[in-house]
């Protein structure tokens, strides 16, 4: 007997840490075809997945029309507002850092006319009826439904559905009544993306809060249908296969032996575009000896942050060493992220000693390893012009629980910043309780077991949607809009 075919799309490089280099998508093979729709063209990284025994396909890309994504972009107003998530103001008021004032001014009144909008009786259930009425003529739908018709697939996994080339992918096969899983790839997806017009058989997800503002934002989802089972991309720091010694870690980035190292992760320029100036100030902290002059600054670079806004200050810089993540694909989020780049990313979590960032999910990478964690919030450049930013992205409701724990000292300026490192690395045990509840809160699991969950849970939903006695097919809803 055949085995199901099940379409898998891989849209961005974090998909393929989750499913390639975990050994989660080989392993899928032992009870089902994988399908995998492919975002880039990259030979290497197809020749790996034909060689796990995955056939693979490309991602067609959406196609909308201007009309249709007037309308998407007018339920994504009412869907924050629904969802009504403390992140909502926070992103605005972010996102006004990056926008003139006159466009400020429009973009708010007409979001103040569309809210009032949306509680005029029926309205809401007129525009989700719009969308769905739009969606066949105003899409490429059609190209996907005969590349469906093609390969002939019984399920679907999806890691990624907020992403336009991804959810058609799903519209595709829902259309032929295939059930579809959704392994949600980041705790902050959920709140952070927005509306998802699909409603899944199963839902994967890391944590309670996933779980709470999955219901919230579509209550059509039954609690049973959500399972938590932490996040794959966690179990490399538990494995000590993806660890070099210190020693050969240092000799491959090109750091000092026997120095102790600050690891500075970047972020993206959109959460903090006045950030390149912490990792001066931290320099020139080494440089006027109010940190070991010893110590090294390891600058790692977000994997989609555009490099040239560091360059000014890393010119600047006596004690930093630059370490790219891994190789940038073409096209920003595509790239084939391999085993030496995890191990890289595992030994330098585990043998820098204080870890630096912005409200990042590194902060979660590094508590695993125990090392003190330390997120400046604070803007004290001359106009302070993102002070209230820098302050309010910890206050974001997917790291409210970091924020909460205990295990991430947040600084307000300089001085703490340079104290709270010093700190670090005189009594690294400090806030090592905070930590451990930063890890239960955040992957829920500490056991670096949680590829095991996804598959187990994988399979027990394709064995149980594809049984040739399945009493009832899988049939397209779209959320809020039965």
């Amino acid at each position: 007997m055949s085995k199901p075919r099940l379409v898998i799309p891989l849209s961005i490089q974090f998909s393929v840490r989750y499913l390639l280099r975990t050994g989660l998508l080989q392993r899928m093979t032992e009870f089902a075809q994988p399908l995998v729709l492919l975002g880039w063209k990259d030979e290497e990284l197809r020749g790996e997945l034909e060689e796990i025994g995955a056939e693979v396909y490309p991602l067609i890309e959406a196609q909308r029309s201007r009309e249709y994504q007037r309308v998407r972009s007018l339920i994504n107003i009412w869907y924050k507002k629904h969802l009504n998530s403390p992140s909502g103001p926070i992103w605005e008021r972010r996102a006004d850092a990056h926008r003139d004032g006159t466009y400020r001014v429009r973009r708010r009144v007409r979001k103040q006319i569309f809210n009032a909008l949306f509680t005029v009786p029926g309205a809401v259930k007129w525009l989700l009826a719009k969308e769905r009425a739009m969606v066949n003529e105003h899409t490429n739908l059609d190209e996907i439904r005969r590349q469906m018709d093609m390969l002939k697939p019984d399920a679907a996994l999806s890691l990624t559905p907020f992403l336009a080339n991804e959810e058609m992918a799903l519209r595709g096969c829902m259309d032929r009544q295939l059930p579809v899983c959704a392994s949600i790839l980041s705790f902050d997806n959920i709140t952070s993306q927005g509306w998802i017009p699909l409603t899944f058989e199963q839902y994967l997800v890391w944590n309670r809060y996933d779980v709470a503002a999955l219901l919230r934002g579509y209550p059509g989802i039954s609690e049973d249908v959500i399972s938590i089972v932490g996040s794959p991309q966690f179990d490399f720091y538990w494995d000590p296969r993806y660890l070099w010694s210190d020693a050969d870690w240092r000799d491959r980035i090109g750091l000092p032996q026997g120095r102790p190292v600050i690891l500075f992760g970047g972020g993206h320029y959109f959460c903090a575009p006045h950030e390149p100036n912490y990792l001066l100030q931290l320099d020139r902290a080494i440089e006027d000896g109010e940190l070991p002059r010893d110590a090294v600054i390891l600058f790692r670079c977000h994997p989609v942050d555009p490099i040239e806004r560091w360059i000014p200050v890393l010119n600047q810089t006596k004690h930093v060493i630059r370490d790219d993540p891994w190789k940038r694909g073409a096209i920003s989020g595509h790239t084939n992220v391999r085993i030496y780049d995890i191990q890289k990313l595992s030994s330098t979590l585990c043998h820098s000693a204080v870890h630096v960032n912005v409200a990042s999910t590194m902060s979660i990478d590094g508590a695993i390893f125990d090392r003190p964690q330390v997120g400046p919030a604070y803007d004290d450049s001359a106009s302070g012009k993102f002070d209230r930013i820098a302050r309010e992205v910890y206050l974001q409701e997917h790291y409210l629980p970091i924020t909460n724990s205990g295990g991430l000292e947040i600084v307000r300026n300089r001085a703490e910043l340079i104290a709270a490192v010093r700190s670090g690395l005189e009594n690294p045990s400090r806030s090592a309780d905070g930590r451990k509840k930063l890890i239960k809160e955040l992957i829920t699991f500490d056991d670096g077991r949680s590829t095991e969950r996804v598959l187990a849970a994988v399979r027990s939903f394709v064995n149980r949607t594809t049984a040739e006695d399945r009493d009832e097919p899988a049939i397209l809803r779209v959320a809020q809009g039965k």
